[in-house]
């Protein structure tokens, strides 16, 4: 199997590898706490182990220590019994320090292990009031002195701290049997949740199955889609769904067993024939969809969308392309509405600024072409703002709107006007061959605006400097026109107002 097609079998049934590898990654878990467990066990009963071993040399100390008091007073050897006390102190002292900070110590069998820091609360505060029980108890006995006096001290000091420090190793030990026991239950509770999850996950991939099963079970019944299977050795129709009538008003029988161009316009058929000369020498489609026209009864043609794939015939001799086929009519027309708007000023419904700069590119291509004129009429309103602050912008809109009419009423059918911006116009004129004509347009376009207009009542009064900008006279591309009769519009603001004036 190729990596190609592995990709696609994962992607055809990736709603049922989800849950199964759910599975698998849940048993892996499970398999990694089984594991966690066996070591979080195994820790806590070293820890466990050696923290009753604490207790056990917090008695023999106090067991040696008072023998070595004995023998002395009694003038016997006392060496056996020192070094049996500084041994047991030593290893209490090394298993204390692990214990709270980690480190070495020795295991119960003499053996060297690795002992990791306690880092529970209550287990360290226990740890810290051993550790200042113990440490000035462990110096004065390092230092001690085989005299009478000198073991009385000691021995007073030792029993006497003996029973809080048992105590402390007592209660260092039942806390870290329920340190033990509350970790051993969250991770069964962790793996009782995980048996859970793998059986949810199971369930949930036999129900997918289901489901899936169902749905192909009614998806002939109920689509509105019309399912084909073209043979590409006969280059007839061998399948062909019940809906195709609720669509093409033929029923399938009509199309069964019969060339594909009954079903296809002669652009769409051609299509298909090349799709079908692929799959008859086993080669790939070039694409798993496309774009078609069906033919309905009425001869009226549908535009429609094919998802493709090829399939084994049902003999398993040839190769058949397989399409789910969609109308799309509403979808084209949404597109052919939203590029509308994309182009449309959604005020005035005049072509906007991008609609401009297209169609000014395509004015200029075509004048050079034709070798001829193009002239670019920037209009700008005077006093808007005065009507906008006066009577609000809903009448500022309104106003807008009839401003836009008026000029379009005062323009050739071949020039194009088109809003660019808020009180902003500009127009495009072809095939000027004079300045008088430019002016002549621009002097009505002037008086049409500053008529007195009346929108709800309110007098609104307004008008236009114009600046216009002739190619190739006054630039050769979009943005050099644009600039130059801007500029020129300027100066009609700053000369009075209401006039047209052309590029100096």
């Amino acid at each position: 199997m190729t990596r190609g097609s592995m990709f696609e079998v994962v992607k055809k049934y990736r709603h049922f590898l989800l849950p199964l590898s759910l599975v698998v990654i849940f048993d892996i878990t499970l398999l990694a706490m089984n594991y966690g467990i066996s070591a979080q066990l195994e820790a806590s009963s070293i820890n466990i182990n050696i923290a009753g071993r604490q207790r056990m040399l917090s008695q023999k100390m106090t067991k040696s220590l008072l023998l070595m008091h004995y023998q002395h007073q009694q003038g016997m050897d006392t060496q056996a019994a020192y070094h049996e006390v500084m041994d047991a102190m030593s290893l209490f002292d090394q298993t204390l320090k692990a214990m709270s900070l980690g480190g070495e110590t020795l295991s119960a069998d003499d053996q060297l292990i690795q002992v990791k820091q306690l880092k529970e609360t209550v287990i360290q505060r226990t740890l810290m009031q051993s550790i200042e029980l113990w440490e000035p108890l462990y110096s004065s006995i390092q230092q001690m002195q085989l005299s009478d006096s000198a073991l009385n001290v000691l021995v007073d000091a030792m029993v006497a701290d003996n029973l809080q420090l048992l105590y402390l190793m007592n209660k260092l030990t039942n806390q870290l049997e329920a340190s033990a026991k509350r970790q051993t239950y969250l991770l069964r509770g962790l793996q009782t949740i995980i048996v859970i999850l793998i059986l949810l996950s199971f369930g949930m991939a036999i129900n997918r199955l289901i489901r899936r099963e169902q749905y192909f079970s009614k998806l002939m019944e109920k689509s509105s889609d019309i399912v084909i299977g073209i043979n590409s050795a006969t280059s007839r129709i061998t399948f062909m769904s019940a809906s195709v009538k609720l669509l093409l008003q033929h029923d399938e029988m009509y199309y069964l067993g019969q060339p594909y161009h009954r079903l296809f316009s002669q652009e769409s058929a051609s299509r298909i024939s090349h799709l079908l000369l692929l799959a008859k020498k086993f080669r790939p489609l070039p694409y798993n969809r496309c774009e078609v026209q069906l033919v309905r009864a009425d001869n009226e043609l549908i535009d429609a969308e094919m998802l493709l794939q090829l399939n084994r015939s049902e003999d398993g001799r040839t190769i058949e392309l397989s399409a789910d086929i969609r109308d799309i009519t509403e979808r084209k027309q949404l597109e052919l509405a939203l590029t509308e708007m994309a182009h449309k000023d959604s005020l005035t419904g005049l072509p906007n600024r991008a609609q401009f700069s297209l169609l000014a590119e395509q004015a200029i291509l075509q004048a050079q072409r034709k070798s001829s004129s193009l002239a670019m009429m920037f209009i700008d309103l005077d006093d808007f703002k005065s009507v906008n602050d006066m009577f609000g912008h809903h009448v500022g809109d309104a106003l807008l709107i009839e401003v836009a009419n008026r000029i379009s009423q005062r323009l050739r059918a071949s020039d194009t006007v088109f809003r660019i911006g808020g009180d902003e116009f500009v127009v495009l004129l072809s095939d000027v061959s004079h300045n008088q004509h430019l002016q002549h347009v621009g002097d009505k376009i002037i008086a049409a605006l500053s008529e007195k207009i009346l929108i709800d009542n309110c007098p609104c009064q307004v008008g236009a400097s114009i600046g216009i900008a002739r190619y190739p006279d006054d630039g050769e591309d979009i943005d050099a026109l644009l600039k130059a009769a801007d500029e020129a519009m300027y100066r009609v603001k700053q000369s009075g107002k209401n006039a047209v004036a052309f590029v100096a």
